[in-house]
């Protein structure tokens, strides 16, 4: 009798613990910072257009480092937000739409206007 009590007690807690709503992690940083991160290294992607081979990705190592040392982001940082943001589409299309935004000539010009 007292082992089938202590049995239906763990079958009763291993049912309840995994009927419990799981905490989603949630980026750290915000949507817009991580829009003027991508839009900061979409341009320095740009700037390594013509080059090839190891110049390239020595290059683009050093610019990665500035643009994320830029906004005061750790590399870790910034992929894992990526990696969570990744798992919700709309999300990151929306992020991605705004990076975008930020580098189209008129959004260039409404901020050299606004300074």
């Amino acid at each position: 009798m007292r082992k089938s009590l202590v049995f239906s007690l763990w079958c009763l807690a291993a049912l309840l613990f995994s009927c419990g709503e799981k905490v989603k992690e949630q980026p750290s940083l915000s949507n817009e910072k991580i829009s003027h991160i991508m839009a900061d290294l979409f341009t320095a992607e740009a700037a390594t257009n013509g080059l090839s081979g190891y110049p390239k990705d020595s290059l683009m190592q050093v610019y990665f480092k500035q643009v994320l040392d830029m906004h005061g982001v750790s590399k870790e940082e910034y992929e894992k937000d990526l990696r969570l943001i990744s798992n919700d589409l709309p999300r990151m299309e929306a992020i991605v739409k705004n990076a975008e935004a930020l580098l189209s000539p008129e959004k260039k010009e409404e901020n050299t206007e606004n300074k």
